[in-house]
């Protein structure tokens, strides 16, 4: 009877991989979206943009101008020091290691700050896996913050995820500023949906999740 059980599970576990194994990986999203250089002078004085940084939780689904979206990826995680490639947020020992992957109603791609572009990656509508939380799929925008081991200084793996922590909170601060700035409306989530966001938007395992925002026009 034991042995019976024990094959009986075998079988369940090799279905449930090869069931896997089948199962259609996303769709890549084709064109390559080339943003208007940011606008890196003016806006809000930084007090003022401090006294209105809030959470938003409602939003309007009108979608971010190109040119609004670039200055918000800018100064999100942009070069802010060409000649040497030093950004607007800070990064554990310099490894720069979270890229913004940015989901959109079409797609999801990722910032690519050196070319100012957004690169395909997936196509397909991931906003509302990107949090447990019902109404990030009105943001016409959701930033989800993902860091690359493979970039990070040979840690324990603890010290790896505290600094991915650490470095894509102080990037969440940034658009938080430039939200207030801007007239937008942002919340910083780590209630994501752990489960089903990393497949769908084909993360290793090397790389960890760590926070969403999602962005717009507060309604």
């Amino acid at each position: 009877m034991v042995g019976r059980t024990i094959l009986r599970a075998g079988l369940a576990a090799a279905l449930t991989s090869a069931l896997l194994l089948l199962a259609p990986a996303p769709a890549v999203a084709q064109e390559t979206i080339k943003l208007p250089a940011p606008e890196t002078k003016g806006g809000m004085p930084l007090m003022d943009a401090l006294t209105l940084r809030k959470s938003t939780r409602l939003y309007d689904d009108r979608a971010l101008p190109p040119q609004v979206l670039s200055n918000l990826l800018w100064a999100a995680f942009g070069i802010n020091r060409p000649e040497s490639g030093g950004r607007t947020a800070p990064s554990a020992r310099g490894a720069n290691e979270i890229d913004i992957y940015v989901a959109t109603p079409d797609a999801v791609r990722i910032y690519d700050p050196k070319a100012n572009e957004l690169r395909p990656h997936v196509s397909g509508d991931v906003r509302a896996k990107t949090s447990v939380l019902p109404f990030v799929r009105n943001a016409p925008v959701v930033l989800i913050y993902v860091a690359d081991r493979v970039r990070m200084p040979k840690q324990s793996e603890e010290e790896q995820n505290q600094n991915a922590i650490a470095d894509a909170a102080i990037i969440g601060q940034n658009v938080y500023l430039f939200a207030a700035s801007a007239g937008l409306g942002t919340v910083i989530l780590g209630s994501v949906d752990r489960k089903a966001l990393p497949p769908a938007i084909n993360l290793r395992t090397d790389q960890i999740l760590t926070y969403t925002q999602p962005v717009g026009y507060p309604k």
